[in-house]
């Protein structure tokens, strides 16, 4: 059967100061509900005939299905998959809702899509900072996964944003990680998730095989790695197994001092009465930490940061180096630490010097 349509536009906000016109497409009336179905569109234009020009256009992209009928459904909101982790929620609370969530998805343009990002560069929708690259690429990455779900839904023919590209900051290879003095003065304490179970004293073997997170609702779970490479077992040194030897005989002192009332997590880093850390509370007592024995404050994750390029600043092999990160691929290694190359480019020419001049000058 041939699909028939009706339009009209209308001048907004009145026909005696038009500021732009609204179009509407009549679609017959939907058959379970006995209600008529309508799309609608913002025409950004003072000129009528321009108005009816676009209203012909969108009458014959409907009729060619390059339009889908209209759904309430929103960019936000969508069901995320129980991998998502707690910081795409936050990416959608934070930007995704405040900037796209009053559109409905058939009205989201790459156009629209680029405008937003190019208006973060320049101030943050929820500050007068800009946002950096990298955080409009992880936005770009939350939206581009939620429009990919429409897709398979069938909600909008293809993703709008697939084909976006965003820029590089100028000084992007710039990481906030500690000097070799100050990572000397640490101890190892992110991993949440460690168990005594996972430490061979003996070997002076520590396995990763779990993480410590926060779901959805604030809830602290216990959760298997999430990737392959995420699974590993890590060679300590002599002085890394005696703190964890320390730290097991307060653990147990801890237990006889409790009794019933100890929480026997045994978690490597927790409460005095056992109890795990949650993860937002620890970040906390970190902060406290270092200001308490007068540390540079870096984010916790900065550690990682800082021990990973300490391995390359020192020459360990890219492959050792991202078997220790629990990088799938050696090529995030690369591009995250890049900065720790670009330092030792010196160093690589004046042993390529050394190298391949020294015999020339015997």
């Amino acid at each position: 059967m041939k699909k028939r349509i009706n339009g009209s536009i209308r001048p907004r906000p009145n026909a005696e100061d038009v500021q732009y016109y609204d179009i509407t497409l009549e679609l017959g009336t939907d058959p379970a509900t006995g209600k008529r179905k309508r799309m609608y569109f913002k025409v950004n234009t003072t000129d009528r005939e321009e108005a009816e020009n676009e209203l012909m256009i969108k009458k014959a992209e409907y009729l060619q299905e390059k339009l889908l009928e209209p759904s309430k459904e929103t960019v936000t909101r969508r069901n995320l998959s129980p991998a998502t982790t707690r910081d795409y929620r936050q990416t959608i609370e934070r930007y995704i809702e405040p900037l796209f969530g009053h559109m409905k998805i058939q009205e989201l343009t790459r156009a629209k899509v680029q405008q937003v990002y190019n208006s973060l560069r320049k101030k943050s929708n929820r500050s007068d900072n800009p946002l950096s690259a990298s955080t409009i690429k992880h936005i770009h990455r939350v939206l581009k996964c939620a429009l990919n779900v429409a897709v398979d839904e069938g909600i909008i023919k293809e993703n709008p944003v697939r084909k976006i590209k965003i820029g590089k900051d100028i000084c992007s290879d710039h990481l906030e990680v500690y000097t070799v003095e100050e990572i000397r003065a640490l101890e190892k304490g992110e991993l949440l998730g460690l168990s005594y179970s996972d430490i061979d004293f003996d070997k002076k073997e520590v396995t990763i095989q779990h993480a410590w997170t926060e779901t959805e609702t604030n809830e602290p779970v216990l959760k298997d790695c999430k990737t392959e490479s995420s699974y590993r077992k890590l060679i300590v040194s002599d002085h890394t197994m005696e703190l964890l030897r320390r730290q097991r005989t307060i653990y147990l002192r801890n237990r006889m001092k409790y009794g019933e009332d100890f929480c026997n997590s045994n978690r490597v880093i927790c409460k005095e009465n056992g109890e795990p850390y949650r993860p937002k509370s620890f970040t906390r007592k970190w902060a406290k930490t270092l200001k308490k024995y007068g540390l540079r404050h870096i984010k916790l994750h900065g550690t990682r940061h800082s021990a990973i390029s300490l391995l390359l600043s020192e020459g360990v092999p890219i492959q050792i180096a991202q078997q220790r990160a629990g990088h799938q691929d050696p090529k995030i290694t690369l591009s995250v630490y890049s900065h720790v190359s670009k330092d030792k480019e010196s160093l690589v020419a004046d042993m390529l010097e050394d190298v391949l001049f020294s015999a020339v000058g015997e």
